[in-house]
This record gives structure tokens, sequence and C-alpha cells, in this order.
């Protein structure tokens, strides 16, 4: 595996934990219905987590994808 493979299999891994941290945030939501800023500043956070995540994961998909159409190593 490169380097560029590890980058996307730790973004991919991020990834993963985000969105199981927002799928049970929701789930919770769903069972209990918790409120206050302290809920709200953890779903604000874990919003910006995924999709820092995401978007990370992404990029590094794009150009990796880019490097070996290319021909680059």
């Amino acid at each position: 595996m490169t380097t560029d493979a590890y980058r996307v299999a730790r973004a991919a891994g991020c990834l993963e934990a985000t969105f199981a941290v927002a799928v049970g945030m929701n789930l919770a939501e769903a069972v209990w219905d918790p409120g206050g800023a302290g809920w709200g500043a953890a779903r604000a956070a874990a919003t910006v987590l995924f999709t820092v995540a995401l978007v990370a994961y992404l990029v590094l998909r794009v150009l990796r994808w880019r490097r070996a159409r290319s021909g680059r190593p």
C-alpha cells in the first residue's frame, strides 16, 4: 500500500467513526429528547467533524484518482 492509500484509508476510518457518532446521536434523540446548550454544542461539533471527514475523504479520493490516471507514482 502506498502513502496515498494509507491516507485514504485513514480518512475513511475517520468518516466511519464520525458517521457512527452521528447515527448514535440521532438514535439517542429519537428515543430520548435531549436538549440544552450541551446537546446543541455536541450536535454542532458532530456536524462539523462529519463534514470535515467527508470533505477530506472526497478530496483524497479525487487526488488519488487523478494521480493514478495521469500515471504519476
